[in-house]
């Protein structure tokens, strides 16, 4: 089990209750010698991320209430709940430092758009946001 997640829910919890406010973090810098970005405990708390149509692909999700949210993290606003079976259209994919990899979809036969955990969709984006 990992213990750093809830911990930093409770923490998020604390200072969003509190009435403290977090400022955006400056873009994310490749980490030297990894290949992959390097993620910041701020990034972790912001539910803002960039994204960009850049996949043509498309991904089915694979349980029911499968939610898309706001940001590429359980801990982001849930904007809505897509069933077993509905298509999503791929844009792009992020990895995150504790909730892995989340693809940014648009919901068939809708505008409804947001960050999915890709292994509730049978995959995800092969292109990188």
């Amino acid at each position: 089990m990992n213990i750093a997640r809830p911990a930093a829910i409770v923490a998020t919890a604390a200072l969003l209750g509190g009435g403290l406010l977090l400022a955006p973090s400056a873009t994310a810098t490749p980490a030297i010698g990894t290949g992959s970005p390097s993620v910041s405990s701020a990034d972790l708390l912001s539910c803002s991320h960039k994204w960009s149509n850049k996949d043509a692909g498309k991904e089915k999700a694979t349980a029911n209430g499968v939610r898309y949210r706001v940001g590429p993290h359980t801990s982001c606003s849930a904007l809505g709940q897509i069933a077993k079976g509905t298509t999503v259209y791929l844009h792009c994919y992020t990895n995150t430092k504790d909730d892995g990899t989340w693809s940014h979809v648009r919901v068939k036969g809708t505008d409804n758009q947001g960050w999915v955990k890709d292994s509730l969709i049978g995959g995800g984006s092969l292109k990188l946001c």
